[in-house]
């Protein structure tokens, strides 16, 4: 692998693993449809789209741009994906994008101004790129996201471990292949005495914090004040912790007595 490919964070990705996951994900291509490859190297995922297809190829290194149109015979343009100027407007964003957070952020960021809804960016990434609950969080904000792990071993000497990760645009946000993250997510958010009982704490840990909150507004709260008890000083954006306060006061009735109005008080 040459200096510039290691410097810039590339991977060149071969095209049978192109070809396999176009097969598996975007068989349902085109001649309505425009593909952007973004870092497209020497065009891999254009070289295994079908030809009736329309695409285009983006990189920010002039000697792969070079490559590609000779690989491909596909238009490829010169410049960083993230701010290029584009005269057409994508439904599918395709690719393996250099292996660095920084640079996948700011390609989704992109992705999710061109593309229309239910428009879809399928990319090759490091597994760390979605290892944190904030991140995908924050990712969960604009798009529904599916991954699944795919070998590392399908680029030569590569350590990190690889998913192939699956971006939806649209109203409706879900996630596929993943489990705790808008919770660990919420959990981060909390005040800071609440979150370490909930990462430390024994028993119901969520009876020991309902409980410990109520104490500590005097023995009769209304949920609303829980809420603002228990809340860290930046906003949540889901409603995972206080469902699970509301969920709480309800299942340990022999604990909290509903006072009406939405208030409670320890029994």
């Amino acid at each position: 692998m040459n200096a510039q490919v290691k410097k810039l964070g590339q991977y060149l990705t071969p095209v049978w693993a192109a070809e396999q996951l176009i097969e598996r994900h975007f068989k349902d291509l085109g001649s309505s449809d425009m593909v952007f490859e973004p870092s497209c190297g020497r065009g891999s995922f254009l070289s295994a789209l079908p030809d009736h297809v329309p695409a285009i190829g983006i990189d920010i290194d002039p000697a792969m741009v070079d490559a590609a149109r000779v690989n491909t015979g596909r238009k490829i343009l010169c410049g960083d994906f993230a701010t290029i100027k584009l005269d057409e407007s994508p439904t599918v964003i395709l690719g393996n994008p250099p292996f660095m957070t920084e640079v996948i952020d700011r390609f989704l960021d992109r992705a999710h101004a061109l593309l229309p809804d239910e428009g879809r960016v399928g990319f090759i990434l490091p597994a760390y790129a979605m290892q944190t609950a904030s991140r995908v969080s924050g990712y969960a904000d604009n798009w529904s996201i599916l991954q699944e792990m795919i070998p590392r071993n399908i680029f030569t000497g590569l350590e990190l471990p690889l998913i192939f990760a699956l971006f939806t645009k649209g109203r409706e946000r879900k996630l596929f292949g993943f489990a705790l993250y808008h919770e660990a997510n919420d959990i981060n958010l909390m005040n800071k005495d609440y979150r370490s009982d909930l990462k430390a704490g024994s028993g119901p840990v969520w009876l020991n914090v309902v409980e410990k909150a109520m104490k500590e507004l005097g023995g009769h709260a209304s949920v609303e004040s829980m809420y603002a008890k228990i809340e860290g000083k930046r906003p949540t954006k889901t409603e995972f912790w206080k469902e699970k306060i509301r969920q709480t006061l309800r299942r340990y009735n022999d604990r909290f007595i509903s006072v009406g109005n939405g208030c409670y008080q320890l029994a």
